[in-house]
């Protein structure tokens, strides 16, 4: 178990070193360019011209997108230029006698990730040295800082890390809130984080170049760990988030070489070194992906690379002509050329109204990286006197990028068809619902562990405004959706806010000489005329509670900016902390803290929630469990075989929106049909085998596997598979990938059929009826702990779980898997089998009739006109969102369910009485039985649930309040918190493919006499009819509000009741006979 928990952290260890690795490049390339004199590096020629006329609107928005960093700042905030942003995150690190509070939330909730923030280092590293004179020329007012101030912000944090053995103890939320402690667990071996090592490298280098000249001694610490952490990390390469799994959910990292490459880079603009470009060169053909332009973002920086080194093309005649340089100069002009609409190569990828489009989430992301690589390279041009660039048979100019990047800044800032900003603070109409936890919340909201998604559902503008948050962006129809649960379009990030300012510093002048590179540079912390140094602590001696030393590397050479106890008073930012991790289970701005305990530096585990895509692969990533649970699969080291040169997507064919049919678990729909062709042989092979007597349940469990409802499953499960599922929610695919699977499809068999089957590698499965359905084949037994299956999966051993009583707890003790195959389709022969429609069979439906969006809604309680209005809604939302033809998936559970609630004859005709009404528009929706026997699992269920309508096509679900849920079998309350579902899907590992759909509430409107979304400010005069009082409605004959439920669809209900009363009066009658 020791070696087990050690496997589990050390990817802990490693995913802070590839933090480190990257903050190091970005030093190295601000010191290095910084220390540069403001002659050309070849030519000697003087190239610093004054700045050229300042564009006011580009001016106005870079002023207000500094603002954000502002925003995002946590921990004690000294001169908190923000009214309506308080303290927070003061616990991080109490418990190791650290702060760890400081430093930016990554994006619109309380989370610190090291692998995007390096980028944001990065990026504003890359803008100062090409622009921070544009920057200082046009922001210094008093209130803002100096270029060289802002990249302390993120570097000074990063700076402060150390590679040490750690033992980490993570708590979640206040403590009055907290869960649970986890234990104490030893970070020993060092593997997986490589790659985030190399962007905090990246990060490091790039700042020590802009700090050379007016802080050589922060400058140097920062090149010298650079020049350490690369080689550490390329003698030990891999993909951190190979080894962290649930951290694909968030920042995926889906490739290392573009990693290498860029840091490299930066190391040899920071230092010169031959050595660095060697690598570059010898590494291009592996890494470089030559020939094959792609999109600059945190996750592939080989658009970035390409650019940085085509610089050296540009300045450096000795390496104009450079072999091992070729193949990226030659890719980065085809990546211009791509962006160049009028050119013959130029990308597809565009909305109607010009913006280069390429994902849903975060869809700005590439236009504006784009568009600052685009200045950059025609600045480059410009100041080497390159007049053209060649395009297949067209040549343009400098002045065509800039008009291209000019383009793509405007539509940003207020020039596209929804007249709106997309820069929040600038112009008269700009997103009012952003999703932005701080910004939502109203400051003196006295809000509680739980209350926040009352502020995430409100129908209010956001009570405070986040100045210069850069939302994702439009659809591709150009449209957007200004709602705080949208958070694909309207949740704003550091990076994004990194971008935008490079993109607004290359253009505020009309000068497109460089001269920061060259040019020598000092703090400006009072005025346009007014030089500050920062200075140097001594070094300091830090000790923990216990009294250890607790020895930091970097400390003694921090800027006096990175210590809340030396603040520059007229400093609007104070740098920080990096990694410190914040409640991201809750929707508040207050609810945050981490508990760490560590022998040397600490750092805080990472805990994501919003996905975030991956650039690479254009996908939605996952939305995985809180990390720092250490829910790790040990498996993964043995099966995880991912290609670690995973490449970018090709440049120039136009990504378009998914279509409903996403792809199904594992790439393939499974099905186990046997061949019309093979099933007479099959049957009579199956006649030889031992045989295995199912349940009526365990045949319900043979329908859902033979479909595919649990691709890529092929079988009962096997003891693997079911360790997987059963303690980690989740399957490893042989190539490395993650699915969901938190509910184990297990076959139970008792002691005198496992002695039978005895060594038989086959046996044939008998149905209830004793006809023979199929086999199982390579099978494996193994036991059954029955007690530890009841508690993984319902959290409680408490008797009166429905499932349990009726399955779990009469089953065998052994559990038997294998390969299914089975003879003929499962047939319940009902007079319900047309509505079970497979999952092959709902995507044909879906493309027969034209859906590129398919809602799922599940239920197992008949449809009142709530649910009605929830399911109509979402439709408008989506058409709104851009969708031509969406449809609804409205799927009952068919499987077993407890005795009280309404059989599925009953529920199947009510629902068909709802069409028949007009209350839900039969061309629009597919009425179809989900085949799967309900567990009442509360959360651990409702994720299988969301897995199965990934296979069936759905790209969005529904979920509602306290999906799968029930009372507790021995108390008066629920078992599960009625909120706990949605908010697991919104983490669960595996479902990255599908969109959550927030859950409306609805309830009687008493003053409107109908079903309506339930106002917080009219409490009294809403009524709430819950499943079971409607039960009981119905039951006792008592007429519901009128406008509950259609009047033809409450007969049915009433109907069934009524027989019920008269079977019970039968049943009495006899026994009084008797």
């Amino acid at each position: 178990m020791g070696e087990k928990s050690s496997s589990r952290c050390c990817c802990c260890i490693w995913f802070i070193g590839i933090i480190v690795l990257i903050a190091v490049v970005l030093a190295i390339v601000f010191t290095i360019r910084h220390n540069k004199s403001n002659k050309h590096p070849d030519d000697g020629a003087d190239i610093v011209p004054l700045p050229g006329s300042i564009d006011k609107n580009y001016a106005d928005a870079l002023k207000i997108a500094m603002q954000f960093f502002d925003i995002q700042k946590s921990g004690k905030l000294e001169n908190n230029k923000i009214t309506w942003r308080g303290d927070s995150g003061l616990e991080d690190g109490s418990e190791a006698g650290l702060d760890l509070s400081k430093g930016l939330y990554d994006a619109g909730d309380h989370m610190k990730f090291g692998f995007p923030m390096a980028f944001t280092a990065t990026l504003l590293s890359w803008s100062i040295l090409e622009y921070g004179h544009h920057m200082d020329s046009t922001l210094l007012n008093g209130s803002l800082i100096s270029s060289s101030m802002l990249i302390l912000l993120p570097t000074c944090s990063i700076s402060r890390l150390e590679i040490r053995r750690l033992i980490i103890n993570v708590g979640i939320g206040r403590k009055q809130c907290l869960r649970r402690e986890l234990s104490p667990r030893l970070i020993q071996r060092l593997q997986g984080l490589r790659l985030l090592l190399k962007r905090q490298l990246r990060a490091m280098a790039a700042a020590s170049l802009v700090f050379k000249q007016s802080d050589p001694k922060y400058s140097s610490t920062l090149l010298k760990h650079a020049k350490q952490l690369f080689g550490f990390a390329d003698n030990h390469r891999g993909s951190y988030s190979v080894n962290i799994p649930k951290v694909q959910s968030y920042y995926n990292s889906t490739g290392y070489g573009d990693e290498l490459l860029w840091a490299a880079s930066w190391l040899y603009h920071a230092t010169e070194d031959k050595t660095y470009l060697d690598f570059v060169s010898k590494n291009g053909d592996e890494f470089g992906n030559f020939g094959s332009p792609s999109w600059f973002s945190w996750d592939n920086k080989l658009p970035g690379t390409q650019i940085l080194l085509s610089r050296l093309t540009f300045f450096k005649k000795d390496l104009s002509g450079s072999k091992g340089l070729q193949g990226y100069k030659e890719t980065a002009e085809a990546v211009m050329c791509g962006l160049i609409p009028s050119s013959p190569t130029a990308t597809s990828s565009r909305t109607e109204g010009g913006l280069i489009w390429v994902a849903e989430w975060n869809a700005l992301q590439q236009p504006v990286s784009s568009s600052f690589l685009a200045t950059l390279y025609s600045d480059y041009m410009l100041t080497s006197g390159i007049e053209n660039l060649a395009c297949g048979d067209t040549s343009f100019k400098p002045s065509d990028l800039r008009k291209f990047a000019r383009s793509q800044a405007d539509y940003m800032l207020g020039k596209n068809p929804e007249k709106m900003s997309y820069l929040v603070g600038y112009g008269d109409k700009y997103p009012e619902y952003v999703h932005h936890r701080g910004a939502s919340i109203p400051a003196d909201a006295n809000t509680g562990c739980k209350d926040g998604f009352e502020w995430l559902n409100s129908e209010e503008p956001n009570p405070n405004v986040a100045y210069g948050a850069l939302v994702g962006g439009p659809f591709l129809n150009d449209t957007f959706i200004d709602a705080r649960n949208n958070s694909m379009q309207n949740e704003p990030s550091t990076y994004n806010s990194a971008l935008v300012v490079g993109l607004l510093s290359s253009l505020v002048t009309t000068s497109t000489s460089l001269k920061s590179f060259m040019a020598k540079r000092t703090f400006n912390t009072e005025g346009s005329n007014s030089i500050h140094k920062p200075k140097i602590p001594a070094t300091e001696k830090r000790r923990d509670k216990s009294g250890k030393r607790v020895d930091d590397v970097f400390h003694s050479v921090r800027s006096s900016s990175c210590s809340s106890n030396h603040v520059q008073p007229n400093l609007s930012f104070t740098v920080h902390s990096l990694h410190s991790t914040s409640l991201a289970d809750l929707y508040s701005p207050r609810s945050m803290s981490l508990l760490i305990r560590s022998s040397y530096l600490s750092q805080s585990h990472i805990q994501p929630r919003n996905s975030k895509p991956s650039s690479h692969t254009n996908q939605t990533p996952l939305k995985l469990v809180f990390l720092s649970s250490f829910n790790h699969n040990p498996l993964v080291s043995l099966v995880n075989k991912r290609n670690p040169t995973m490449q970018p997507p090709t440049f120039p064919p136009s990504m378009t929106v998914k279509s409903s049919l996403i792809d199904p678990d594992g790439g393939e729909l499974v099905e186990l049909m046997v061949s019309e062709s093979e099933i007479k042989l099959k049957k009579a092979e199956s006649e030889t085998m031992p045989k295995v007597k199912l349940t009526k349940i365990d045949l319900e469990w043979v329908h859902v596997i033979s479909e595919g409802w649990a691709s890529p499953l092929k079988g009962f499960m096997r003891e693997d598979e079911y360790l997987q599922s059963l303690h980690f929610n989740s399957l490893r695919l042989k190539d490395g990938s993650l699915v969901n699977m938190s509910l184990p499809i297990v076959l139970a068999i008792d002691d005198d059929t496992k002695e039978q089957i005895g060594v038989s590698k086959n046996v044939a499965l008998v149905s209830p009826q004793g006809d023979v359905i199929g086999s199982l084949r390579s099978v494996e037994i193994y036991k059954h702990n029955k007690e530890e299956r009841i508690a993984r999966t319902w959290g409680t051993t408490s008797p009166g779980l429905p499932y349990v009583e009726e399955h779990i707890t009469p089953s065998g003790n052994w559990l038997i898997g294998g390969d299914l195959e089975i003879f003929q389709p499962i047939k319940y022969n009902d007079g319900l089998d047309h509505y079970r429609l497979s999952p092959k069979q709902l995507r044909k439906e879906f493309d027969n009739r034209q859906a590129d969006a398919v809602f799922a809604f599940q239920l197992r309680n008949p449809v009142h006109n709530g649910h009605a209005l929830l399911m109509n809604d979402t439709r408008k939302r989506l058409l709104e969102m851009g969708y031509k033809n969406p449809i609804l998936l409205l799927h009952p559970l068919g499987g077993f369910t407890k005795a009280d609630d309404v059989p599925l004859d009953v529920r199947m005709e009510q629902h068909s009485k709802v069409l028949e009404d007009g209350v839900l528009d039969p061309e629009t929706t597919i009425v179809s039985i989900f085949p799967s026997p309900m567990h009442y699992a509360g959360p651990t269920e409702v994720q299988w649930h969301a897995k199965a309508r990934i296979n069936a096509g759905a790209n969005f679900y529904i979920v509602g309040r306290d999906p799968a849920g029930m009372g507790h079998p021995t108390e008066k309350r629920d078992l599960y918190d009625p909120d706990h579902g949605k908010k697991v899907l919104s983490m669960a590992p595996g479902l990255e493919k599908l969109n959550i759909l927030p859950f409306r509430v609805a309830a009687y409107d008493t003053v409107e006499k109908k079903m309506a979304f339930f106002d917080p400010s009219r409490t009294k005069e809403f009524l709430f009819i819950s499943g079971t009082k409607m039960r009981t409605y119905a039951r006792t004959g008592e007429s519901p509000p009128d406008g509950f439920m259609c009047p033809s669809g409450w007969n049915v209900l009433v109907k069934y009741y009524e027989s019920l009363q008269e079977s019970d009066e039968s049943s009495k009658q006899q026994q009084a006979v008797v």
